[in-house]
């Protein structure tokens, strides 16, 4: 198999499989029955995902210096604006700012 066929294969396998990934919850859930468990999922998965990602960003901090306080900043700013608009978009984005603008000071 030439090089060129063997991109070729991989790229159209690739292509492949992130459309049955696609297509497979509109085919599987078709049927629009209301499902406890993926209402469940569906409500509590993204705050798991934000607390796993805060726990994974607090593991590493040195509190004493003053790195560790612009991450208390910039988690305080996040918590404290997803707490006023109750938007996670626009709660990451101002607390990302703060950081940025705290590491640069």
């Amino acid at each position: 198999m030439s090089n060129i066929s063997y991109l070729l294969l991989v790229f159209i396998l690739m292509a492949l499989a992130t459309y049955v990934t696609r297509l497979a919850p509109f085919v599987i859930f078709s049927q629009h029955r209301e499902r406890p468990l993926l209402k469940f999922v569906a409500k509590y998965t993204p705050p798991m995902v934000m607390t796993i990602l805060v726990m994974y960003m607090l593991k590493g901090v040195q509190y004493n210096s003053a790195e560790g306080l612009y991450y208390i900043l910039a988690l305080l700013v996040t918590v404290s604006f997803h707490l006023l608009v109750r938007n996670a978009l626009l709660s990451i984005f101002a607390g990302t700012l703060v950081y940025m603008i705290a590491i640069q000071i």
